[in-house]
């Protein structure tokens, strides 16, 4: 059965407070909203060791353009004195993907992404990637850029198996997008460690999640199809090393990757969007087992969709009781909301989730407090603004 849940909050005057408190006494269910009133977007949230949360994304403002953005708040959402802190390079537009913590938090923050730089006149602009390290109050350590005279931008990050970073993403070369991966050390400093995983066919490739297993990496990725149009879901499979092992999870149409979790020893589930039969995006479940570096098994679980309505999932945890919980958009004709999806330890489809407004929502990624329930970050737009907003649910996704 699937179910709403309407946030009550009117989001026009959200739009003009950064955040409202909240007593201990309702902490156990809430939401916050976070940002100014242009366009704020999120992009991951991750709980901390003190039972707070991080999140990073894209803050702007009309006379400063586009930022990094790292929000930390305490366990009841409130953010923490020093909080939000902003991150560019020179002034130029920038915005994180991706935030790995360190430590859980007292180590401080790995926030990677974008810069732009204006080119041929300052008409259009040229991404690199953009990494910046901090303190566990947000103080800038170090901040790094790479890039060429094309695109390349971090999706996604990781801590390495030895010591410092690896990235996931994509870079533009002749205007066609592949996969790259690259590794850095502490210091952010590029450690000879990197590859494109290249396809002459390949026009929209990019490297979306990577997971570290403990000895090694499963990086999620999009691939076009090399013997026919469309796109497949790609599991690159390596160690420190950077030799990688690939398994093409395929379909007859067009797959996605978003995200990769660990289901048991060498055993992982990998979540995935697809376009049906309908010209509308579902949700694919794959399961993968591996053999140091080689996938053994794949196996197509499970789909899930809805006539009439596009469902783009994001990511996804296994949750405390062994079931799934999935976090993505509902897109419809009419509206968009966020949805969290449930599937049961056996892999069937359960509840689903609605979280709906004035305006526009979607869901952006997921997590699990220490103290039970479910945490959702996603944007929620209003009149060509957005915000970011924090959702804790218990463990049935109520608010």
């Amino acid at each position: 059965m699937t179910y709403r849940i309407f946030i009550i909050a009117g989001l026009l005057g959200l739009l003009f407070s950064c955040e409202r408190e909240m007593s201990p006494e309702q902490s156990e269910k809430f939401i916050k909203f976070f940002g100014n009133y242009l366009m704020d977007e999120a992009r991951d949230v991750e709980v901390l060791e003190d039972g707070g949360y991080a999140i990073c994304g894209i803050d702007s403002l009309p006379d400063q353009g586009k930022r990094m953005v790292l929000i930390v708040t305490d366990k009841f959402g409130n953010v923490k004195t020093g909080f939000p802190q902003y991150y560019s390079e020179a002034g130029l537009n920038s915005g994180a993907n991706t935030l790995v913590v360190k430590r859980g938090g007292q180590g401080g923050y790995l926030l990677c992404g974008y810069v732009e730089r204006p080119v041929d006149g300052a008409t259009k602009v040229q991404k690199d990637m953009f990494l910046v390290r901090t303190s566990s109050s947000g103080q800038e350590i170090w901040q790094r850029s790479y890039g060429s005279s094309e695109d390349e931008v971090v999706l996604h990050a990781a801590e390495r198996v030895s010591s410092g970073f690896m990235l996931a993403g994509y870079q533009v070369k002749d205007g066609k997008s592949d996969i790259l991966i690259m590794g850095v050390d502490q210091d952010g400093d590029s450690i000879r460690l990197s590859f494109n995983y290249n396809n002459p066919f390949a026009d929209n490739a990019a490297a979306n999640f990577i997971l570290n297993t403990g000895d090694g990496y499963l990086c999620v990725c999009t691939y076009d199809k090399i013997s026919d149009a469309g796109t497949d879901i790609l599991i690159l499979n390596f160690d420190d090393e950077l030799n990688p092992n690939a398994e093409y999870l395929k379909g007859d149409i067009d797959e996605f990757g978003r995200c990769i979790i660990e289901d048991g020893p060498d055993r992982y589930l990998v979540l995935g969007n697809r376009i049906n039969i309908s010209g509308r995006s579902e949700m694919v479940i794959h399961l993968i087992e591996t053999d140091g570096l080689l996938v053994t098994k794949s196996l197509l679980l499970a789909t899930i969709s809805e006539q009439g309505t596009d469902l783009i999932a994001k990511r996804f945890v296994k949750t405390t009781a062994g079931s799934y919980a999935i976090v993505g958009t509902r897109q419809s004709d009419e509206d968009q909301e966020i949805f969290l999806q449930f599937l049961s330890s056996e892999y069937s489809v359960a509840e689903r989730v609605l979280y709906g407004s004035t305006g526009d929502q979607s869901g952006a990624d997921i997590d699990l407090p220490e103290n039970g329930g479910i945490i959702l970050l996603g944007t929620s737009d209003f009149e060509r603004n957005s915000m970011i907003s924090l959702i804790k649910t218990d463990d049935s996704g109520n608010l």
